[in-house]
């Protein structure tokens, strides 16, 4: 794998975030971590998944067992996770375990939609999130982009009907997915 474009020193990432205003996405790993290993060897070297790393965020690997302070902020226990932060380190999403190319491609998007999201930078996430539902409608991780993308709509206009619409279609493509489930109205 490698390691260049990426940082191993906490400040050094988070002032290029400042700077170059990106997020941060951070992976903690450890030596003899398996999960962390297939990600080097499949995950990584993909050159969609480097392209999007890189031109989306700033990324920082952090060892769980030496970067113990960072570990203990973010309460990480697990290797390999992930973190989305912003330039002061406020964490926005995280996720563990490993990921195959398609699976991280879309565990980054939900991450980049959570980054922009509070920020008020709703079209940035919507039109993000659009294009990764057409690219990966078969994925199951699709139905938590559909979601995402309801809330940035509804987030956009205080109106819920396309946010119910989404919905519908994710009880209706997705019936098994937990966002399914997560339907919020009474009368169904």
């Amino acid at each position: 794998m490698d390691w260049q474009g990426w940082f191993f020193d906490f400040e050094e990432a988070k002032a290029e975030a400042r700077h170059r205003r990106k997020p941060v996405f951070a992976q903690f790993h450890r030596e003899k971590c398996s999960g962390c290993k297939k990600m080097y060897a499949v995950t990584y070297p993909d050159a969609n998944v480097q392209t999007e790393l890189h031109d989306w965020f700033v990324p920082l690997r952090l060892d769980i067992l030496k970067d113990r302070l960072i570990r203990a902020r973010y309460n990480a226990v697990w290797t390999p996770s992930f973190y989305f932060l912003d330039y002061n380190g406020k964490m926005y999403d995280n996720l563990q375990g490993y990921l195959t190319p398609e699976d991280f491609r879309i565990v980054l998007r939900l991450g980049l939609a959570a980054y922009y999201i509070p920020r008020g930078m709703y079209q940035k996430a919507i039109d993000l999130l659009e294009q990764s539902v057409d690219q990966f409608p078969h994925n199951p991780r699709t139905p938590a982009l559909l979601f995402k993308l309801g809330m940035a709509i509804y987030l956009s206009t205080w109106d819920n009907r396309e946010f119910r619409e989404i919905m519908s279609e994710i009880r209706q493509n997705y019936p098994d997915s937990p966002e399914a489930r997560m339907w919020p109205w009474m009368e169904d």
